[in-house]
């Protein structure tokens, strides 16, 4: 028996039937991975509960500050040799909010065999010790170097330094009848980190 064939109409809509469902499974398919691939590259965003509440009003930030204040220093260091140093007394205080570590240090603006042989020296006690030359250096220094006197001030607080002025016993000879012109001592604070 021979039978007809299929009209090619007829054909068309059975592959068309036979394809619809692939099509939407394929569509499907396609937007779950979109969503799948958003989620990845976007970091995954979810939704999550979150709440927030202002500080109290009364927060206050400010900055802190460094600074030191020094008694006149009525130093007389006239007719050094090899061998004396002259004391005087200055009282150094914290007026800043940070503690500070002290350090002292001398200059000049003339650089002579005078100049470049004269000390600093520095350390704690009275001012009556200190003018009498009883008091010990904690530190001595040529001119121009720098010198921690381990000391910290706290904030607010006061301290006695005794400074001196001298030739050590080595001093060369050039050093002699010379006059050191203008000379400048410095005490310095730098921050302690609590």
């Amino acid at each position: 028996m021979i039978r007809p064939r299929p009209r090619p109409a007829r054909r068309a809509q059975q592959q068309h039937r036979a394809s619809a469902p692939v099509r939407m499974l394929l569509a499907a398919l396609g937007t779950a991975g979109a969503i799948v691939l958003g989620i990845v590259a976007g970091g995954g965003t979810f939704a999550a509960w979150a709440s927030s509440a202002p500080a109290a009003d009364a927060v206050t930030v400010t900055a802190g500050s460094a600074a030191l204040s020094l008694t006149p220093l009525a130093l007389n260091a006239t007719d050094l040799y090899p061998g004396k140093t002259v004391y005087a007394a200055t009282t150094v205080r914290n007026d800043g909010t940070t503690p500070l570590s002290l350090s002292v240090q001398g200059s000049s603006a003339a650089t002579t065999p005078f100049t470049s042989a004269l000390v600093v020296s520095a350390g704690r006690g009275t001012a009556a010790d200190c003018t009498a030359g009883k008091v010990a250096p904690t530190v001595t220094t040529p001119l121009g170097s720098p010198a921690d006197l381990a000391q910290t001030l706290a904030p607010g607080a006061a301290a006695t330094l005794c400074i001196g002025v001298g030739l050590p016993v080595a001093a060369p000879a050039a050093a002699a009848g010379a006059a050191a012109g203008a000379l400048s001592l410095t005490v310095s604070g730098s921050q302690v980190s609590r």
